[in-house]
């Protein structure tokens, strides 16, 4: 089995900012990270009919740096997934990212704030690479708050799935340019705000090479909502996507999107229940749609003793369907998981899961994931952090896998908030 995990830069570079970090940080400045390796089975990592599965190992690394300095805050965080198969023929699944972000007071009662990204991921059924710099004005204060968001960005995406095997010839390039207007207001333990979301997408080859203009404009009102007490966290999204694309080929898109999230605490903070609904909008390359619109439900129940260790059983159900096509994909997987804290800074945990699938061209599979893992935490600077700050960065426990897994969501005003 290949180690190769541990011979791409990024994580090279992740791990020698988590080690080489100095003592003697400023008083003002905090770090954390953390680095899990794991391994285990995986009887079908790309969930395609026919497919092989095997041994894996891999690595994962997050780590985010703040500072500051001067009425001046900045923070760098990263991420990096990395999957090796010992099956022969099977590539490595790999997804870095990095971001940082820079927030200041450049006029009295206002904040600005930058925000600069990089993501890559490249796997067996998807390569794509985004750029993104976004600019955010808000005002400070109590009642009514103005903002506004400006973002720039630089896509490439390629795609396979049970239909088309093969990756496109070229990738997909295209860039994108966003303003999202809005306002909101805080009241008690909760916020409340609305905005609207106008982007304007084109394509560096239009046609593509299927003849298709894929070139848009959108326009998606959203209306947010977000509370947290000591017993529950909710946080709701709700918006209207309007797209237009040139080719009359493709449909006008009319889609209603959201995101929920309920997160339950028994008083005691043994029990706790989290809850998740989604239904967002990405780009594909499937040449006869021009957006995915994929379904997320999850839920996971657990039981913990706080600082030592958790088990759970844990659902997830995901539908992609590709518009102006009859085709869809989707995916059930269920099992348990469980952690153990042997200290402060380490940390065991064990996965179980059980998959069912259905793929584009019709066909059911099923796959069974099992995962062990080892978890180094790291912080720096703790003393400026609070009980909830002090939690490490944790990196997704399963490798990257599986032509049906819900695409990256395009930027949303609620996430922007």
């Amino acid at each position: 089995m290949q180690t190769g995990g541990f011979q791409s830069p990024a994580l090279a570079v992740i791990v020698c900012l988590l080690a080489l970090a100095p003592e003697g940080s400023r008083a003002d400045d905090v770090a954390v990270g953390s680095v899990r390796l794991r391994g285990g089975y995986d009887a079908n990592p790309q969930l395609l009919p026919g497919g092989r599965g095997g041994a894996f190992a891999g690595v994962d690394a997050a780590f985010a740096m703040g500072r500051s300095d001067g009425g001046v805050d900045s923070a760098l965080s990263g991420e990096l997934q990395r999957a090796d198969y010992a099956t022969r023929g099977l590539v490595p699944a790999q997804r870095a990212k990095i971001t940082f972000d820079i927030q200041g007071d450049p006029f009295a009662g206002w904040t600005l704030k930058s925000q600069s990204s990089a993501e890559s991921i490249d796997s067996a059924t998807t390569r794509s690479f985004d750029a993104v710099q976004n600019l955010r004005l808000s005002a400070d204060g109590d009642g009514v708050r103005p903002f506004i968001v400006g973002e720039l960005r630089y896509s490439r995406l390629n795609e396979t799935n049970a239909i088309l095997t093969d990756f496109l010839p070229e990738d997909q390039r295209f860039i994108r340019a966003t303003a999202i207007p809005g306002v909101k207001s805080s009241f008690g333990h909760g916020e409340l705000g609305v905005s609207v979301n106008v982007s304007a997408t084109r394509y560096e080859t239009d046609p593509d090479l299927f003849g298709y203009r894929r070139r848009n404009e959108r326009v998606q009102p959203f209306l947010f909502y977000r509370a947290e007490s000591d017993l529950a966290d909710v946080s709701l999204s709700v918006s209207r996507l309007y797209g237009t694309w040139h080719d009359p080929d493709f449909s006008p898109v009319r889609a209603l999107l959201f995101d929920l999230g309920l997160t339950l605490r028994s008083p005691d903070k043994h029990w706790q229940f989290e809850a998740t609904g989604r239904r967002s909008a990405a780009d594909t390359t499937f040449p006869i749609s021009p957006l995915t619109i994929s379904e997320l439900y999850s839920g996971t129940l657990s039981y913990s003793e706080p600082d030592r260790w958790r088990i759970g059983a844990t659902a997830r159900w995901l539908r992609t369907a590709y518009l102006d096509s009859p085709f869809s994909s989707s995916i059930l997987s269920y099992g348990l998981t469980g952690n153990y804290q042997v200290n402060r800074d380490w940390s065991v945990g064990a996965d179980v899961l059980r998959i069912h699938a259905a793929v584009l061209n019709g066909e059911r599979v099923d796959s069974v994931l099992a995962t062990l893992s080892l978890t180094r935490r790291f912080v720096w600077g703790e003393k400026k952090l609070g009980e909830k700050d002090k939690k490490a960065p944790a990196p997704e426990a399963a490798p990257l896998s599986a032509p049906t897994t819900a695409p990256t969501p395009s930027a949303s005003a609620a996430a922007l908030y």
